[in-house]
Order: structure tokens, then sequence, then C-alpha cells
């Protein structure tokens, strides 16, 4: 396998991680204070201060658990990572992933899409959009941060929807998410 590829699916580790404990923590209803929604007329009510909060600090386990399973793979991506405070980069990649969520959600509610409805019109389109946009935010993340190559972030870029999907349907077989997409 290409060792772009095996980067740039080793980088999506930590987001994977944080977002299955965050459909965990809402499935469960934990943290049910803060799942109050961010702005409900600008994003909607499924866009919560929870989620940024659980996504931020779950992240950051998922980034410990990367640099540990980068170092066993003994994969290229691992010196970059030990560059910085996985404690500072797993905070940026949540609160990216988070962030990165809510221009989409703000186009969607404009365009009267229901929260977690799929769109009537150009479903393909958003329901891309929904896949990558949290990818982007993560890989722009790691080029502020750490240092990987431009091919790898491309990757995450393109590659990390398919992840996220992969992701949604497995959560949404083991029960933890309503909806596939």
């Amino acid at each position: 396998m290409n060792s772009n590829l095996v980067s740039a699916l080793i980088l999506t580790l930590p987001l994977l991680l944080g977002g299955t404990f965050h459909m965990w923590v809402v499935r469960r209803n934990w943290f049910a204070a803060l799942a109050r929604p961010i702005s409900q007329a600008a994003f909607g009510a499924n866009k919560s201060w929870r989620g940024v909060l659980v996504m931020t600090v779950a992240t950051v386990p998922g980034v410990f658990a990367t640099v540990w399973f980068a170092a066993l793979l003994g994969a290229g991506v691992t010196r970059p990572l030990n560059a910085v405070s996985p404690l500072l980069l797993g905070i940026a990649l949540g609160l990216g992933y988070a962030l990165a969520e809510l221009p989409n959600s703000f186009v969607k509610r404009r365009l009267g899409i229901a929260p977690g409805a799929p769109a009537a019109r150009h479903r393909f389109w958003f329901t891309l959009i929904d896949q990558a946009d949290s990818a982007l935010g993560c890989a722009l993340i790691y080029a502020w941060l750490i240092d990987v190559p431009v091919a790898v972030l491309l990757l995450i870029v393109l590659v990390g929807p398919a992840v996220h999907l992969a992701a949604n349907l497995t959560l949404y077989s083991l029960g933890l998410r309503k909806e596939a997409l």
C-alpha cells in the first residue's frame, strides 16, 4: 500500500476514535446540559456545545493512541506527530473537526433543509460535503501544526469522506447513530 495513503489513514484515527466516543455520548445522552445548540437559527439543533466540547476532549486520547499505533507500525508519519504536543494536536483537531462542520450546516439551514434531514435536491453533493467538511478542517490543522507532506494532506481530504462514511455506517449498525448518513 502507498505510504502516503497509510499515513493519511493513520492520521484519520484520532477523529475516528473521538467521533465514535462522541456518538456514544449522544446515544447515552451524557452531558445533557451541554446539548444546547450553538445557534439553532444559524446551524440547527444538532450542532451543539456538547459536540464541540466532546470532540475536542475525545480527540486527545485518539492522538495519543495514534502516536503509539504509528510507532508500532514504524509509519513515516510518526516523526511529524512527535513534533507537537499530543494534547495540543488533539484539542486543535477536535475543534477543527467540529468547526469545519458549521459552514455546511449554515448553508443547509438557509436552504430550508432540516437538521439531520437529507437534501431533496443535490443530495449527492450535500452528502459528500457532509462527509468531507471535517476531513478538510483536520487537514488544515495538520498543515498548520505538523510537517505533513502535501500528498498526505490531499489524501486526507480525498479519502477522509470515505472513512467518515464507513464510520457512520458502522456506528449506525451498532445503534450509535440514528441515520446511516
